[in-house]
């Protein structure tokens, strides 16, 4: 790096009193600014390089699957990422740049990301930079710049995640509570098309919440644990239940509902969802689709439970396929009629060999099987490409729709 480059762009600390404190604790100087800014070529680079094996290593975490479990949320999650992992090495370290920390946080608090996720996060990133700048033969205080800078990062990060919570978690019982007094659930829909003509076969039910104030739709999946906790998750899914049926029911599209161990195990839930069974004019059209298998505690309570549900002509879908430690036994005891393959398999098929084996795998399993296999998390036109060839039977995601509002159907059809 030479000079010039040096000083592209001006070095700026922080002028408030706090920030100063801030980095002179870490001694981070104007000398170890320039250092970044000298380093921001590099940064640009890896960046392309870093996201796919960043989020490799994420989704090899349980937790990560889990909370970063839709097309939406995840483009929202990379986007943040990639703004911060870029600014670290912008030269500009004021009030303004620990307002974008702030800004990251409560995306990350938003999503319902854990705390222990940052620490994982940050380790990973320590090291690639570390081995990309020791091949290029920086210097050890170019080392020691970014050790600084991702220290500082990491500190206030975990600080203002705390803050964050606290404020969050009481917003949220707020609006959870809201939510259920006055029916502001609302399903939206994927469309889920056929992977040989593209047209669409059948929607995917997505529960959201509106806020009352702004109208804003966002998923409720952030807020679930909080919603079990104060008891008011079951009341949801029983709104989700009967606005997608009261959508669908003059519909001609088949349509899924999602239902975790927790809503099967409960006798209470099971029973209203018979009940709307038993009015649905075309239950054959319902497919119930199983969330996380590997919490399933007891098997035979799941399949007493679908199989009631296909003596009524209902279909049932296995979410995550290929993810997770649930045993084929297990799984292929719930008899499905459709898998759907794990999003961290499909995300970057484009240019992961392992991943297109994994689902040649899958999907030639399902045929011998007379199981239908659905691609999820179809998010380009070059993901598309190569599930296309793969002869999937139906491909989900961004790239051939996204979720919206399931009332919009019922306009269409008039």
């Amino acid at each position: 790096m030479n000079q010039e480059s040096m000083h592209h762009h001006k070095a700026r600390l922080l002028e408030g009193h706090d920030v100063n404190k801030i980095l002179q604790h870490y001694r981070f100087t104007v000398e170890d600014a320039e250092r970044l800014t000298a380093l921001s070529p590099l940064a640009e680079e890896a960046l392309g390089e870093l996201m796919p094996r960043f989020y490799d290593f994420i989704f090899s975490f349980t937790h990560a699957q889990i909370f970063l479990h839709s097309s939406e949320i995840l483009s929202k999650h990379e986007k943040a990422i990639g703004i911060w992992f870029l600014s670290l090495f912008g030269g500009q370290y004021d009030e303004e740049y620990f307002k974008k920390l702030n800004i990251i946080s409560e995306t990350h608090v938003r999503i319902g990301l854990p705390p222990h996720y940052v620490n994982a996060a940050f380790s990973f990133i320590r090291e690639y930079m570390q081995q990309r700048m020791l091949e290029h033969d920086l210097k050890i205080e170019d080392l020691a710049a970014v050790n600084k800078i991702l220290d500082i990062n990491l500190d206030l990060l975990s600080l203002t995640y705390r803050e964050e919570e606290h404020q969050q978690l009481i917003e949220d019982i707020v609006l959870l509570k809201d939510a259920l007094r006055s029916g502001l659930v609302v399903p939206y829909v994927q469309p889920i098309v056929n992977a040989i003509d593209g047209k669409i076969d059948k929607y995917e039910c997505l529960m959201r919440l509106v806020e009352p104030e702004t109208g804003e739709a966002f998923s409720i999946f952030p807020l679930l644990s909080t919603a079990k906790s104060i008891h008011l998750y079951e009341g949801l899914m029983e709104l989700m239940v009967e606005k997608s049926m009261r959508v669908f029911e003059d519909l001609p599209w088949a349509f899924s509902l999602n239902l975790s161990y927790e809503d099967i195990d409960n006798r209470r839930f099971r029973n209203y969802v018979l009940g709307k069974i038993k009015e649905f004019p075309e239950p054959e059209r319902i497919i119930f689709e199983v969330l996380e298998m590997d919490v399933i505690e007891d098997y035979e309570v799941v399949s007493r439970f679908l199989d009631e549900m296909r003596s009524y002509g209902c279909k049932v879908a296995i979410d995550d396929f290929g993810s997770g430690y649930s045993s084929m036994e297990n799984i292929l005891r719930l008899k499905p009629d459709y898998i759907k393959i794990d999003g961290s398999l499909i995300h970057d098929i484009d240019h992961s060999s392992q991943s297109v084996t994994i689902v040649k795998t899958v999907v030639s399993m399902a045929k011998e099987l007379n199981i239908k296999s659905v691609a999820e998390y179809v998010h380009s036109e070059a993901v598309y490409d190569v599930v296309k060839t793969l002869e999937v039977d139906y491909l989900q995601g961004y790239y051939t729709g996204r979720p919206f509002p399931a009332q919009e159907l019922l306009s269409t059809e008039k």
